[in-house]
């Protein structure tokens, strides 16, 4: 069974002894594999420096180490380059896999499938229009439409923000786009970040127990920082607003499904932030998040089979990319059939899906399946050709 390394602090002191071993790391970055080694590991990022250059066009990539007799698996994302060296977001979990049976061979870019769903597609976006107050009515009468215009509904949300603050940012997020910390955190704990005063120094480590609220100092006990270094980065932070003359902030991640698709940034230079305020702003970010969904699921809804890159394959299994919404309506233990054309010959196989891995914020997923069905000459066929 595959384990994973799911903690903040233990992914980064893994990290760290990778770096201090100078071990050997395979990057794998869409059809093309390079070996590197850590060079740098901070809080919210690390760096490693690549034997071969890579032309970047898609952020996301892979590392993969084999220590100790199994295999660690990392997805991340690419935060900048320079030359050789790309600077990489900490990952949310390192994947342990266990060793192979069958050599996999990487051919992104080279080898599509079709997939075709043994059971039928059936998702229902969860609505938020119960808690959305009359006086709203007309957000309400365009979520209501099949295919709401989602311009439309910005707009609208946008007017009820003006009434809250006087300054505010409204993002959607693309990968590669440098964040703030603020930013990372609310996408992290996929929850809203509140600092209700900036120059009370409590604001940034209050614990909201009763609301889903984050805070600077959730993260930072979560990763175990000691006392000196919360209190040295709190007043980075504070030192920080005040120059900007920010009296209160709050950051609310727009999610759909687990990904972040954006993010609301409220700013006051007089009030204080409450929490029935950031409640409100959360409650406008949900009503975006289904908008958005509801006119995704129109895309596909309708599709029986769709065509994915596949990313590797082997003669036991196969791993192909998605469309992250895709990807989240499909479950493991899901049996799927799958269509393949490897140099001419059509492979017809089912496959039983094991898991399904994304970078954070990756608009796209991975879907590694196990063959529980493939004729023996098909395979042997897939054997030889991962061989080459």
């Amino acid at each position: 069974m595959d384990e994973g390394i799911f903690d903040i602090q233990k992914i980064t002191s893994f990290l760290k002894r990778l770096r201090s071993i100078n071990a050997s790391i395979d990057v794998i970055y869409k059809n093309l594999k390079t070996k590197a080694s850590i060079r740098y590991v901070g809080e919210y990022s690390f760096e490693i420096y690549c034997k071969d250059s890579l032309e970047i066009t898609d952020l996301t990539i892979e590392l993969e180490l084999y220590l100790e007799n199994k295999v660690y698996h990392i997805e991340t994302e690419i935060l900048s380059k320079r030359d050789n060296i790309l600077l990489l977001m900490i990952p949310t979990k390192i994947n342990i896999w266990t060793k192979r049976k069958f050599p996999r061979k990487n051919v992104y870019g080279k080898l599509y499938l079709s997939i075709s769903f043994i059971k039928p597609l059936d998702y229902s976006p969860p609505s938020s229009k119960e808690g959305i107050p009359e006086n709203l009515r007309d957000i309400k009468e365009e979520l209501d439409k099949d295919v709401p215009d989602l311009k439309k509904i910005i707009a609208m949300v946008i007017r009820e923000i003006e009434k809250i603050t006087e300054k505010y940012d409204f993002i959607f997020y693309k990968r590669g786009m440098t964040l703030p910390s603020s930013a990372i955190i609310s996408m992290h704990f996929k929850s809203p970040l509140l600092v209700e005063d900036t120059t009370n120094l409590e604001s940034y480590i209050i614990n909201y127990e009763n609301f889903k609220i984050a805070t600077f100092g959730d993260y930072m006990r979560k990763a175990m920082w000691n006392s000196n270094k919360v209190i040295e980065q709190i007043q980075k932070l504070r030192a920080s607003f005040l120059s900007q003359s920010i009296k209160s902030f709050m950051c609310i991640p727009i999610n759909v499904l687990t990904d972040t698709i954006g993010f609301i940034f409220c700013k006051s230079s007089q009030k204080r932030f409450s929490i029935q305020d950031v409640l409100y702003v959360d409650a406008l970010s949900s009503i975006i998040s289904e908008a958005y969904i509801k006119n995704k699921i129109n895309t596909i809804k309708n599709s029986n089979e769709l065509l994915f890159p596949i990313i590797d394959i082997s003669a036991g299994g196969v791993r192909f990319e998605v469309d992250s919404l895709v990807g989240k309506l499909l479950k493991p233990e899901d049996s799927i059939r799958l269509l393949m054309n490897i140099e001419g010959r059509e492979i017809q196989t089912i496959g039983r899906i094991l898991r399904i891995d994304t970078t954070k914020n990756s608009k796209k997923l991975w879907v590694a399946t196990m063959f529980t069905f493939i004729s023996p000459d098909d395979q042997q066929y897939v054997l030889n050709f991962t061989s080459k």
